[in-house]
């Protein structure tokens, strides 16, 4: 990004603080929920997590039972249904499982969705709820408001993770599977969260949206240029799809400003790499992740950040990501910006290889693009 010397209002990281909050322990539930092999633990833990994740008055955990919805498990302020059953022609949450979509009721007294007399006794006014396994729900978790409000973007995200992560501890409980396949079946809810978190990102970002999941093909097509293992290259994948979100402690403005950045608002945008670093080392599957994403903008002659690393001190892996990372971002319009071009970056990256950037990862991308007529996704 450019600079000039012009001053403007910043807003202040701690304004961002919830955000990263939240991500956080979103993360550490994600871990908490795939290592948990009893139903009442999944759904104990997913009604604390989701009010204490979104802010909500109340939230439900729904299973379904044949053709009713049987309310198991709620957290709220005042008692909602916990131990009812509805059919699930009259429930919203049966309308959530039996459409297989999720839904967001701003005023319950103006959806004609609600069985009002069922809600009339309750403190509910807006409600937001999810399935649990799209593709063939077994459940529904809801969150509730006692005013009327429409539940955020991130939010309904939130329910998004805590469901995909749930239907996964759900499903090792329900079946007796090998080790091996219940660790694929890990490595998928991983995958479903991390590219759910990319998602939350870009909420923030709208103009980089895919930018980290096109990063992470390119992240993993080189490093299978490379001649690196697929387990090496899985793990590869997975930090470049997440390599920027520290972005989500960055003011949005910011990130979408159409005109030069000030050296104190470029200073700041800076900071995400640490961030990205803070929010997930301490989730234990994740630890190789947040060190390489912690590199992924250092260089070779030391100009980059957050530490200023030099040569064989940054990661294989963070040298990877952070020439794709370039090339992608390249190739692809900004707000500030018309995208250069792939003859630009291929430029830019040849006349920095062995100054900023690693030669043989340069090398290897130039193969894709020159020799196998590589091109990057939509």
């Amino acid at each position: 990004m450019l600079q000039n010397n012009n001053t403007s209002a910043l807003v202040e990281p701690d304004a961002c603080a919830p955000a990263l909050h939240i991500m956080e322990e979103l993360l550490k539930v994600v871990q908490q929920l795939s290592a948990t092999h009893d139903l009442q633990a999944v759904m104990d833990i997913v009604r604390h997590s989701v009010r204490e994740l979104t802010g909500s008055d109340g939230a439900t955990f729904v299973l379904r039972d044949g053709e009713f919805c049987y309310y198991a498990e709620e957290d709220a302020i005042t008692p909602l249904w916990k131990g009812l059953r509805f059919p699930m022609e009259i429930c919203i949450s049966g309308w959530v499982m039996r459409n297989r979509q999720p839904t967001i009721i701003e005023d319950i007294y103006h959806d004609d969705r609600i069985p009002i007399d069922v809600y009339r006794k309750t403190f509910v006014r807006s409600l937001a709820m999810v399935p649990i396994k799209t593709n063939d729900p077994i459940g529904a978790i809801g969150c509730y408001w006692s005013k009327v409000c429409r539940p955020t973007a991130e939010q309904v995200q939130v329910l998004h993770v805590l469901a995909d992560t749930a239907a996964i501890a759900m499903d090792n409980i329900g079946y007796q599977e090998s080790i091996a396949s219940q660790a694929r079946q890990l490595e998928e809810a991983i995958d479903g969260t991390l590219l759910t978190v990319a998602k939350m990102v870009e909420l923030k970002d709208p103009y980089t949206s895919g930018h980290q999941r096109r990063v992470g093909i390119l992240s993993y097509d080189i490093a299978c240029e490379l001649g690196w293992d697929k387990k090496r290259c899985e793990m590869l994948r997975r930090a470049a799809i997440v390599h920027d979100i520290g972005k989500i402690g960055i003011p949005g403005e910011l990130l979408t400003k159409p005109s030069k950045l000030t050296p104190q608002e470029f200073g700041l945008i800076q900071t995400h790499a640490a961030m990205s670093y803070d929010i997930l080392k301490d989730v234990h599957f994740l630890m190789p992740i947040a060190k390489i994403i912690l590199q992924h903008h250092e260089r070779l002659n030391g100009s980059g950040y957050p530490h200023g690393l030099t040569g064989e001190q940054i990661l294989p892996e963070a040298k990877i990501i952070a020439v794709a990372d370039v090339f992608e971002a390249m190739t692809s319009h900004r707000p500030y910006r018309p995208a250069p071009g792939m003859d630009a970056a291929l430029e830019e990256l040849l006349q920095n290889k062995g100054v900023l950037y690693d030669p043989g990862v340069v090398n290897a991308l130039i193969r894709l693009v020159r020799e196998k007529n590589y091109c990057l996704p939509e």
